[in-house]
Formats: structure tokens, sequence, C-alpha cells
């Protein structure tokens, strides 16, 4: 037997995990581009008066805006700030959502189950979604007091003038997860874990803080540990659908109290 180091850099791919193709450039490419989109085109301060989910200027993708508008005053979002907030959730639905959907069932020709959207092992990640929402909730009782958290998130105080106006809000915010949940541990870790195993993790983990930067300090060191845990969650429950639930609770939670605080 020979005394030499191994040289790791000649060493093949376990049998159960293939060799990287042309779906992990595609992969990281996108989430670049598309992130990129949504950062400086797709945040509600960002957004354009003349910008609504369905019409942009004179291009109409959807819905005629008098359509928009009038989905809007049924829905009783009277105000220019609350129709953003929703014109916000529908561009990254889209940003986030739809078109890497598209480009793993046209492009990669793969079930969206290998992405993660499906229940996977329930019972693996349904521990761990306990197992956190219990460590979390102290952290957000006690920071939704702090000042850069209050100023932040009182910025949706409409959502507590009546019953109809919370709902409307939370449901919003649980479109948005959706589609934030998928982009990430969907589409971001299963993308790569595919070849790079449990390295995706940490990947996905990056851009996922850096999308944080323009929240409070504390927030986004906070979303290291949170986009590790999330990403573990998924990684081993086969599945983010419990990482978009206790993502969605969370944040709800949060601005329950700053409103009530308020």
């Amino acid at each position: 037997m020979s005394d030499e180091p191994t040289d790791l850099s000649t060493e093949q791919p376990t049998p159960t995990r293939p060799r990287p193709s042309w779906q992990e450039p595609v992969v990281i490419t996108l989430a670049i581009v598309l992130l990129t989109i949504v950062y400086y085109h797709g945040r509600p301060n960002t957004l354009p008066p003349e910008v609504d989910l369905f019409t942009w200027k004179d291009i109409t993708f959807f819905l005629p805006t008098h359509y928009h508008q009038a989905l809007f005053e049924a829905l009783g979002l009277h105000d220019a700030h609350q129709q953003k907030l929703f014109n916000w959730f529908g561009v990254n639905f889209l940003l986030l959502f739809c078109i890497p959907a598209l480009v793993i069932r046209l492009g990669l020709r793969r079930p969206l189950a290998e992405f993660g959207l499906q229940w996977g092992e329930g019972h693996v990640w349904g521990k761990y979604f306990l197992g956190f929402l219990l460590v979390t909730l102290p952290a957000v009782l006690l920071s939704s007091r702090w000042p850069s958290f209050q100023s932040y998130y009182s910025s949706h105080l409409w959502a507590g003038e009546s019953l109809r106006a919370f709902l409307l809000f939370a449901g919003g915010w649980l479109v948005y997860f959706f589609a934030w949940e998928f982009f990430f541990r969907g589409f971001l870790l299963f993308g790569l874990a595919r070849s790079m195993g449990k390295l995706a993790i940490f990947i996905q983990m990056v851009p996922f803080v850096m999308m944080h930067f323009r929240k409070p300090e504390m927030e986004s060191y906070a979303a290291i540990i949170a986009g590790l845990a999330l990403g573990f969650m998924a990684y081993r429950g086969k599945s983010w659908l419990g990482c978009w639930l206790l993502h969605w609770i969370i944040a709800l939670l949060m601005y329950t109290v700053v409103i009530a605080l308020a």
C-alpha cells in the first residue's frame, strides 16, 4: 500500500451523485440575472408609478390596466402604497417562481418535484419546522421592540386597520414567500445539490443574505443563520414547503407585533 497522500482533485464523484452538467451554470446564471432585476426593478420603492403587474407603459402582458385597477378596487386596495406593495408581490412571484419554473420544465426538462415542490419527507422537515419556530419566536418578540426594526416594519400600518386588510396583507406575503422559498430553497438549492450535495446549502445562503442588506443590520446577520437552517431543513426533508410556511409565519409575526406596538 502506498503511503503517498491522496490527490483529492482526481477523485471521482460518488456513484449516487452525477457529474456537474450544464444545469448548474444555467441555475447560477439565471439566479444572478433574476436577483439583479428584482433588486433594481422589483422593489416597491423602485417601481415607477406607471408600472404594475400586468402592464408596463404601453406594453400589456396579461390584463389591460383598467382590469388590474378594478381588481385592486374590488379587493379594497385603494391607496397607492398598498397597490405598489401588491405589485411588488406579483413582480417577485413572476421573477422568482414563474420564470425559474418554466426554465426547469421547458429548458432543463425536469419535474418541479426534483426541485423541492413536493411534500417530501414531511416527518423530517416537520421536526425542524417546530424546532426552528420555537427558537425563533423569542427572537422575534425581542427584536420587534428595537427602534431599527420598528422603523422598518412599521411601513404597513394599514394592515392593522381591519381584519380584511390584515388577511389581504397576510395573503400577499404568503404568495411572496412561496416564490422566495421556491427560488432559494428550491431552484438554487436542489438545482445545485444534484451534483454538489450539501455544499449547495452554503451557496444558496450567500445571495439569500445579500437580499437582506436593505433591512436592519442585525436581520442580515440573522439571515446567515436562517439561510443555513432553512437550507438544511429543505435538503434533509427533500422539500421547501416547510421553509415557506415557517418564513411566512415569522415575517407575519414580526409585522403583527410591530403594528400592535405602534
